[in-house]
């Protein structure tokens, strides 16, 4: 038997076979698109719900021995809910059969082809926590009683604590204390007799290093990423932490808690030469970030009130970004507006965490983009308005981008570059119609993301 059919004006004849086929399949592929799609979603959901527990990041590189005697303590002595995630940077040592042999239901791993130094390796990291909670730790660690549980009553202790680490025996700066252990045995007992917790002895700072930081998750997604800008490791936390303080957010040392550090593993493996371009190098990308910092927190401080901040608060205006994805968004006054088409426009490369602090707007055409590009690139005479986001410099010779009536100082060169604001024209302001507009918030850089993921 054969059943017919018509396509386009004619008449043709399909077996039975074929027609149950044929509907077994299209109902098959619904199903199961319906379904996928559907798992895909509560996949996430769960995920993106987390868990109440703290997500503990471990970077390594070629440190198997380290690696394994961090993860073993931390299984030792840290009853609270946690999970760990350890990022190999390209080790050549075993790490990642290390990593395949591990049982345990609470360790995740990534292993990547290649070292994508200390901020890269802690991005992919952060970029797979759930926890309520997040902490970066060292892979040559060796965590002790109570230390994450004293660290948490610090964290939590004061809502303006954004960053929380302990004392240790090896680090630069107010994190390092006198010990005489010199043994692992010993160490323990020195530790467990360090580490009662005491609210007194909670000290903010101007500095903390990056080999053990604790934050909650909201810090996090306001701060964003460690700035992969700088090479293997060194200054990286600094940055994340001159971050933290421009937000009003304190950074302090719970010096009732005492972990082991090893200490510079990583940076051993490098010649004295190496190591003195490398630091170098992260040095100057520091400084072209953000000149001044002492007056660049002071300039931040005036601003801060009950609304906490975050760093999209700190970004200009009138530009073009991207994520992950190939859609370029035009922001204007805290929305972005994904471009209709974005093919060949140029856009700054920013996280999905902080693409996402903006809300979504109306979708903008390729033809209104370059109308307000031209806009933007016309200076204007002196008797005219001044531009909506447009580029000013006032007679100290800075740059300013205009907006709601306030002048947003831009803090270094290499910020106004890397925004794309050069592009801009720029209009010259005299002292009197300077002051006719009062400061606002600084216009500061975003962190370098080099991974197509995050």
């Amino acid at each position: 038997m054969a059943a017919t059919r018509k396509r386009k004006g004619t008449r043709v004849r399909v077996s039975l076979n074929q027609a149950y086929d044929n509907g077994y399949n299209t109902g098959y592929n619904a199903g199961h698109s319906h379904g996928f799609n559907l798992g895909f979603q509560k996949g996430g959901d769960a995920f993106a719900a987390g868990f109440d527990g703290t997500s503990i990041v471990i970077p390594t590189y070629n440190q198997h021995k380290y690696l394994a005697d961090c993860i073993d303590s931390i299984g030792r002595h840290t009853p609270e809910p946690h999970e760990i995630i350890v990022v190999d940077n390209g080790s050549t040592d075993g790490t990642a059969a290390y990593l395949r042999s591990l049982r345990r239901s609470n360790v995740r791993y990534k292993i990547c082809d290649r070292n994508l130094g200390f901020a890269g390796g802690v991005n992919q990291g952060l970029m797979m926590a759930r926890g309520a909670t997040v902490l970066f730790l060292n892979n040559d660690t060796v965590v002790t009683e109570s230390w994450l549980g004293n660290l948490l009553a610090c964290l939590n202790g004061n809502e303006r604590f954004g960053l929380v680490g302990p004392v240790t025996n090896y680090i630069s700066g107010e994190q390092l204390i006198e010990t005489k252990y010199a043994s692992m045995e010993e160490m323990h007992r020195f530790a467990r007799n360090n580490n009662r917790s005491d609210s007194g002895k909670w000290s903010a700072v101007d500095r903390l290093t990056g080999f053990c930081v604790l934050m909650r998750r909201d810090v996090f997604q306001r701060i964003g990423y460690l700035d992969e800008g700088f090479e293997i490791g060194n200054c990286e936390d600094d940055d994340f932490g001159f971050r933290n303080r421009l937000l009003g957010l304190d950074l302090v040392i719970a010096k009732d808690t005492f972990i082991h550090h090893v200490g510079s593993t990583t940076i051993r493996t490098l010649t004295p030469e190496q190591f003195e371009e490398m630091y170098n190098r992260n040095l100057a990308f520091y400084s072209d970030k953000w000149g001044e910092t002492h007056s660049l927190l002071h300039e931040v401080a005036v601003h801060w009130s009950g609304r906490p901040l975050a760093v999209n608060d700190l970004y200009p205006s009138h530009v073009t970004v991207k994520g992950t994805g190939p859609t370029a968004f035009w922001v204007e006054q805290g929305i972005r507006r994904p471009l209709e088409r974005s093919e060949g426009i140029p856009a700054v490369r920013l996280s999905q965490i902080e693409l996402k602090n903006w809300p979504t707007g109306d979708p903008i055409s390729v033809a209104e983009w370059t109308a307000k590009q031209s806009a933007l690139g016309a200076v204007g005479s002196e008797s005219d308005p001044l531009t909506e986001g447009g580029i000013v410099r006032t007679p100290d010779g800075r740059l300013h981008q205009h907006r709601s009536g306030k002048l947003h100082r831009i803090a270094t060169d290499w910020v106004y570059r890397v925004w794309g604001l050069d592009r801009y024209g720029v209009r010259p302001v005299s002292d009197s119609t300077a002051v006719q507009h009062p400061p606002g918030l600084p216009v500061i850089a975003p962190p370098v993301i080099k991974a197509d993921n995050i």
